[in-house]
Order: structure tokens, then sequence, then C-alpha cells
């Protein structure tokens, strides 16, 4: 139905017991997407699928993982002008905004530092990946700072080397 541009006709089905298949269809289908920019926007489908079953915090959750991968498949100095990253940023927040405080948080993987592509073997990349509890606080302060970030930049005020990096001086 998705190749078919049949997204709404899908969204509206019932799925009755079927709806957890469907899920695990549509979340598999976002991890098989190996560039976001192109191809069925399987991630927006899979949000949309959550929304309209009342799962606020796995919305969120599908979300906060295109959110990383638009963090890692972007180049580090991406135009400005592309406001991909706060979008999916305010989307997130308006999610998890959507739930009561103590639930206002959602477990993400996240890449462990430290470990790259180069020694990674077939099949290790999961082992590299931790589970973080990311809450509601927390992508606010990313989405300044993501805001701080795209300002400096648009009054041409960013650093001449990335942050962390030494600069020797002879």
């Amino acid at each position: 139905m998705v190749s078919q541009q049949q997204t709404t006709q899908l969204l509206k089905l019932p799925f009755v017991g079927l709806a957890d298949d469907v899920d695990g269809i549509l979340s598999s289908l976002c991890q098989k997407t190996l560039n976001l920019a192109s191809g069925p926007p399987y991630h927006q489908i899979l949000y949309s699928f959550r929304i309209a079953r009342g799962n606020f915090r796995g919305a969120a959750s599908i979300l906060h993982e295109r959110l990383q991968r638009l963090k890692t498949t972007s180049s580090k100095h991406h135009d400005p002008a592309d406001n991909s990253l706060t979008q999916c940023y305010l989307m997130i927040i308006n999610t998890l905004s959507s739930v009561s405080k103590e639930d206002a948080y959602i477990l993400a993987e996240q890449r462990v530092e430290g470990a790259g592509p180069p020694q990674w073997g077939i099949g290790q990349g999961k082992k590299l990946l931790k589970r973080q509890i990311v809450t509601l606080d927390s992508l606010r302060k990313e989405y300044q700072a993501e805001l701080d970030r795209v300002a400096a930049i648009e009054s041409g005020h960013f650093p001449f080397v990335e942050a962390g990096d030494e600069m020797e001086i002879l």
C-alpha cells in the first residue's frame, strides 16, 4: 500500500488483532531504510500508525531513531536552511508533551563512543549500542543547542575546528 501511495488508507484500516504485526513490519522497514531522504517515509508512517493507536511514547521513540539517523547521515556542517533536525525535535517534544510528566521519556539505543565501523565485524553493530533514557527535558536542551548552533552558523559565528579537536600552536 505504501508503494502504491495509499498510506492514508493503510492508516485508516483497523488491523484488529494484527496491529502488533503491522507495527513490527513497519519497524523492520524503518531499520532497512538506508537513505532517509529518498524512498518511502517509513518513520513518519510508523509514527502516524502509533499515534492513531494512542502509543505516544512508541511514536516518539521511532522519531528519536529517525533523529539519530538524521544526525549521523547528514554532513557535519549541513545547510542551516535545512530544518529537518529541528522539525524532528519539535515533533518528538510535542509527542512526549502529550503524555503524563512521569511518562515523558523514551528508551533509546545510543552508539557507544569510541567504537566505530573500522572495528565492526559482521553482526556486531548491535553490540556497540547501549540503551539510554531520553527525557523530555533532555530533548528540550538538545533542541535549544541545535537552535543555537544554527543561529551561530547563520550569523557567521562558528568554530574553525570541531569541538574536541585540539589546535597545535607553533
